[in-house]
């Protein structure tokens, strides 16, 4: 636990169920991680909670009275406030999950019940950590776009923007879970020190590589229509597999985001490895 703790910043978590025991057990995970947690049983109020203090994620349950998780997803990716805001979906086992209809209607994961501690942290982080680095690509982009060419105050955003650059750069090499950005050729130009770990791999020859050398289920000759599907989703998840310098396969849950930054696209994911905890 302690190392979870060292590498996460603060966040504020709305979790939505309406089942008690349920909003218990997440909240009892997720307050030992130094999360700030709001609790609330039913859509029409956590509509409001986000509306007037928008968290930083959102925990949602699917099979709610009244309101389910689907249409709750549906008001707040319609509201400009809340619109940005990572929504994971919660789903029974024994449950009827639509996968296809959560990540349509804005979800970009989900965990399932039983609840595995492990798998709770992981998804969490991951997705915090997306959300982390639009942020500040955004600020940075908005930064480099207002510079003057000559003048002082250009000088200094260019600084300020190249910092922010170094201080993501720090924050993801320390991170626990796999990060990888991928640009439009589908070559790796970066990864993190876990990623390398996990697929044996010097980040010097990762960085020599594409997505085709790690994932048997991106080709290069199918690559360009695979980017344009994933990159017109914005942001969501899927299953695949990564195959490791000593010729093993891993099964990974990759999680992405489409990024823009100085005309440039690019997607950054991170990984999940289910059988590697």
């Amino acid at each position: 636990m302690n190392n979870h703790q060292i590498q996460l910043a603060k966040a504020n978590i709305l979790v939505v169920d309406d089942t008690p025991d349920n909003l218990r057990l997440l909240s009892a995970m997720l307050t030992q991680l130094g999360y700030e947690i709001r609790r609330v049983i039913n859509g029409p109020t956590a509509l409001k909670t986000a509306q007037a203090a928008p968290p930083d994620l959102i925990l949602l349950d699917i099979m709610m009275p009244e309101m389910n998780g689907y249409e709750v997803c549906q008001h707040l990716k319609a509201s400009e406030i809340t619109r940005d805001i990572p929504v994971i979906f919660i789903s029974a086992l024994d449950e009827v999950f639509d996968k296809v209809k959560a990540f349509a209607v804005g979800g970009v994961d989900y965990i399932t019940k039983p609840f595995s501690e492990e798998e709770v942290f992981a998804r969490v982080e991951n997705n915090l950590t997306i959300r982390r680095l639009q942020k500040q690509l955004t600020e940075q982009n908005l930064l480099l776009q207002q510079e003057i060419s000559v003048s002082e105050a250009a000088r200094r955003g260019r600084q300020k923007a190249e910092s922010a650059l170094r201080l993501s750069q720090f924050y993801l090499d320390r991170f626990r879970e796999p990060i990888f950005f991928v640009n439009s050729n589908a070559q790796l130009i970066y990864v993190n020190e876990a990623a390398c770990q996990i697929l044996g791999y010097s980040r010097e020859k990762l960085l020599t590589m594409t997505v085709h050398d790690i994932d048997p289920n991106f080709p290069a000759e199918t690559w360009h229509s695979q980017w344009q599907e994933l990159r017109q989703k914005d942001s969501s998840s899927f299953e695949s597999i990564h195959q490791t310098e000593d010729g093993r396969n891993l099964d990974v849950k990759i999680t992405f985001s489409y990024l823009e930054f100085k005309d440039q696209e690019y997607l950054c994911t991170s990984a999940y490895y289910p059988n590697t905890y």
